[in-house]
């Protein structure tokens, strides 16, 4: 099947699935191929989706393992040349996807970030598309800046899972999401190997989606400071050039410390001095169980880099 195939992870919240299904039902774009992944869901997830909508494909984990590998699953029963990344508690306006191809077919592109602004407050940004720092860390561009006075940025480095097209190519070139990452960066992670394949990346400030944030996650703040701060470490083993990594060996160190300081306060403040340390002692030996499968990865993937560490340093951005 040509065109899009539109991958939704989702454990429990079928107020949130429900949101995002009915605005996928107003696209403008013809033939999506809707994929509901039921991550291990215990409220009837699946069974619903059936009754409710059997317009839409349901792949169902039989346990709970994470966003990553929720979202290849539905990646491996894709069958469109392009491949919408959707979490389930984003909604689109009617000509989102469509405009997110037209950006790709006009600029050439093979990664499109959409526009997405914060569901509970539609004048701000979530996300004009993702840059990278010459730290390691990916952040959002314009997060929390006012839509009207935002200048649209001249280029991004990839888009976010949140809401992102990726062409299929991408996968069967550099791979599907690690799954080590469970969540958080795994999307940063894939946007990396990507850009440092040849593929394009473009943002489609017309195509615009909504987005509640975190919703899914019920908050937990000690518990995403964790996984940004293990994840952060595995991104830039993975991904980034030796002679980058010498270069700007002063602004990583500083992020790592700042990682690492951003898990203790939030772990302590939530759970209390004890746990804390636990969450940190429990987070740095998962960080070390990972690191090999991921120097064995980057071997991989520096080998077949196709652009220079001076064409990717170009791309960067200075930490604010």
């Amino acid at each position: 099947m040509s065109g899009v195939s539109v991958v939704i992870p989702t454990y429990n919240r079928r107020d949130l699935i429900e949101r995002c299904l009915e605005s996928l039902s107003k696209q403008t774009e013809p033939e999506l191929d809707v994929i509901v992944v039921d991550d291990g869901s215990t409220d009837g997830t699946a069974a619903w989706l059936a009754e409710e909508h059997p317009g839409v494909r349901v792949e169902v984990m039989p346990e709970n393992r994470g966003f990553a590998a929720a979202t290849n699953a539905g990646i491996r029963a894709a069958s469109g040349d392009w491949i919408l990344l959707l979490n389930n508690d984003v909604t689109l306006e009617a000509e989102c996807i469509a405009r997110m191809r037209a950006a790709a077919e006009q600029a050439g592109a093979d990664i499109v970030a959409a526009m997405i602004l914060w569901d509970d407050d539609r004048g701000r940004i979530y996300s004009a598309g993702d840059r990278m720092r010459k730290d390691g860390r990916p952040e959002p561009i314009g997060f929390r800046a006012h839509r009207e006075a935002f200048a649209l940025p001249e280029s991004i480095f990839g888009a976010t899972a949140a809401c992102g097209l990726f062409r299929r190519e991408i996968f069967d070139r550099v791979g599907l999401l690690d799954e080590t990452f469970g969540a958080y960066f795994e999307d940063s992670d894939l946007c990396f190997r990507a850009r440092l394949a040849g593929f394009r990346a473009v943002l489609a400030p017309d195509a615009v989606a909504y987005h509640i944030g975190s919703a899914s996650q019920g908050g937990r703040t000690w518990w995403r400071s964790a996984q940004c701060c293990r994840n952060h470490a595995l991104l830039l083993e993975k991904n980034m050039p030796d002679a980058l990594r010498e270069k700007h060996a002063a602004l990583i160190a500083a992020e790592r410390r700042h990682q690492w300081r951003r898990l203790w306060s939030s772990a302590r403040a939530e759970l209390g001095t004890l746990s804390a340390l636990g969450v940190v002692w429990s987070y740095a030996w998962s960080l070390q169980r990972a690191l090999p499968e991921s120097r064995r990865a980057r071997t991989e993937i520096q080998a077949a880099a196709q652009v220079t560490a001076e064409e990717l340093d170009a791309w960067l951005t200075k930490p604010e």
